[in-house]
């Protein structure tokens, strides 16, 4: 009892006090990752309203030049040196004040080779550009020719070529420059924002924190890391899911989903852009660290002190109980003097007050009930071996059947359990009923052990509707009518054959049938089973004995019971039994 008392307390006890550790750990994380959490919806969300704010103002910029005389005269008519000039000195102040406008590079849609250069101004000033004819190669030419004269958002990069010796990225507004007389495409306008720049000024380095901006096709806009801009999120290890290339969709939901990060994300309705805020959930709870180390401080206190405790406990408890044992040692041995003589109210003194009365009673009583007791055992011994025979049976069964399985003779397992399972089902405790079920189940284990004593000479199917299958029938209705099959069908039969045993409702009526395929019977001789007059051969006596004896069974059973057989010679036998609904 000592040491049942340690072993249960200590376990309890650090079970109590770690669960209790971990439910704080647990609270405060939860705590702290939806603190994180909401500081995070708010970075993507001021990420979000800058970037439309940005966007907006780049639009606006587009409209602006739109309007703007000096570059509707030099696309349709003056294009010279001196009005870049002047154009270009124009512009710089509203590229440098502005951070929607940091590059410009407008194409005119001409047919002609000589006057259809590109205007190209950067913060730096008149910059070189693609021709045009390199210009209608790109996706650029080829979306906002597609478009229906709205703004259309990509990505510039370097491989793209279009502004000679640049090596920055760009995300790029490009739109229809029109004629404002008659509102015709005479251009292509192309306002850029420097990538780096309107990263640095969208981001701040907070907590570690991660934070991009992609578009609907992936690309990333906008990032702290600037060595990822311009890359798909498939080149991101946060994004991907083994070696399963997704899709953005696809992306965003694996990202979100993960446990081991904190994500946070929000849409602009302006633009579809995504903003991400991504922090790692194990480096945001490292300062939870003491809290698991305080734990288990806590924990190896408490047990050292619980170990002392519980000793001493179950020692002031254990000792009477020692006296009682030694006390009961000698009992056993033939000292009806003993007496233990404990003081005290509590449990332990009543169970020593009316161990002291059971001796003095059992003293009294042993020479009178002795010789009776002995002989009432020796009937319930008998009784009890009588019982068991059918137990040792099925456990002898089982223990062979495990034998075989230890020593990998499945086949031999599997016969031996089917057996003995065939034994209960039929010994039934005494029973002289069964369910349908069991009826079933009895079967499907008698044609396990046939099959595999006639392998590949017969198949069966089985089928028993389930509302009917707690219905009681005699035991044993069905497997003398399966055994006839096998003997008098399958065995003469060359070649495979097939056993179907159907058990369903039909109306007012319960069926079941037992149908083959073997060599069948003439109408003479279904007549003589139907009759009982049995053939001299034991095979054909035995057959219509079988049935015999089912029939006078389920007459005896049922107030109302039909009995068919159906047969042709060389096609099979259908044998079908017909159970009115309300005679059981």
């Amino acid at each position: 009892m000592q040491h049942k008392l340690l072993i249960w307390v200590i376990p309890l006890l650090i079970l109590t006090v770690g669960l209790t550790g971990l439910y704080s750990y647990y609270i405060a994380a939860n705590e702290i990752v939806d603190k994180i959490r909401q500081a995070q919806s708010h970075m993507a969300a001021k990420t979000t309203n800058q970037l439309d704010f940005i966007t907006s103002g780049t639009i606006s910029t587009g409209n602006f030049l739109f309007l703007n005389p000096s570059l509707q005269n030099m696309v349709t008519t003056r294009d010279t040196l001196e009005v870049r000039e002047q154009i270009y000195k124009s512009l710089l102040p509203l590229m440098v004040s502005s951070e929607s406008f940091q590059s410009l590079l407008i194409y005119r849609l001409s047919t002609g080779q000589d006057d259809n250069q590109p205007f190209a101004i950067t913060q730096t000033g008149i910059a070189s550009a693609a021709s045009f004819a390199e210009f209608q190669e790109t996706r650029f030419y080829k979306n906002i020719m597609k478009s229906a004269g709205e703004p259309i958002w990509d990505m510039l990069s370097p491989s793209d070529h279009l502004l000679h010796g640049d090596r920055h990225y760009k995300l790029v507004m490009i739109k229809p420059f029109k004629d404002f007389n008659n509102y015709k495409r005479i251009g292509v306008l192309m306002i850029g924002i420097d990538a780096d720049q309107l990263s640095k000024n969208l981001f701040r380095k907070e907590n570690n924190a991660y934070q991009l901006v992609i578009n609907d096709d992936g690309v990333i806009l906008a990032s702290t890391e600037l060595d990822n801009l311009g890359k798909s999120i498939e080149d991101l290890s946060y994004f991907k899911s083994g070696d399963t290339v997704l899709s953005k969709n696809d992306a965003l939901k694996n990202l979100l989903a993960r446990d081991d990060l904190v994500v946070s994300q929000t849409t602009s309705p302006l633009t579809g852009w995504h903003s991400l805020v991504i922090q790692n959930k194990k480096e945001l709870l490292k300062e939870l660290d003491y809290i698991k180390s305080i734990t288990f401080l806590i924990m190896a206190v408490f047990t050292l002190v619980m170990i002392l405790c519980t000793w001493l406990i179950a020692k002031i408890i254990t000792n009477p109980v020692k006296t009682l044992i030694i006390s009961m040692k000698q009992l056993q041995r033939g000292d009806f003097t003993q007496r233990v003589n404990f003081s005290g109210k509590d449990e332990i003194g009543q169970l020593g007050y009316w161990y002291d009365i059971m001796v003095e009673r059992v003293k009294t009583l042993i020479d009178d009930v002795y010789t009776s007791h002995l002989k009432q055992k020796e009937a319930e011994l008998k009784t009890l071996q009588s019982q068991i025979n059918p137990h040792f049976l099925y456990n002898t069964l089982n223990m062979i059947s495990w034998t075989a399985v230890q020593k990998n003779e499945r086949d031999i397992a599997e016969m031996v359990h089917s057996l003995s399972q065939v034994f209960r089902l039929s010994l039934n405790n005494g029973q002289d009923n069964v369910t349908l079920l069991q009826e079933v189940e009895l079967i499907e284990n008698y044609l396990f052990l046939q099959k595999k004593r006639f392998t590949t000479r017969f198949h069966f199917s089985i089928r028993l509707d389930e509302d009917i299958s707690h219905i009681l029938v005699p035991k044993l209705i069905l497997q003398p009518l399966v055994e006839n099959a096998i003997i008098h069908a399958i065995e003469p039969l060359e070649g495979s054959g097939m056993i179907t045993i159907a058990c369903y409702a039909e109306e007012s009526w319960i069926l079941l049938e037992v149908v083959d395929n073997g060599k069948g019977m003439t109408p003479e001789r279904v007549e003589q089973i139907l009759l009982n007059h049995m053939s001299p051969t034991l095979s054909n006596a035995h057959s219509g004995l079988a049935i015999s004896n089912v029939r006078e069974r389920l007459n005896l059973f049922f107030e109302r019971t039909e009995f068919h057989i159906e047969s042709t010679l060389g096609l099979g036998t259908r044998i079908q039994i017909r159970i009115y609904k309300g005679s059981h």
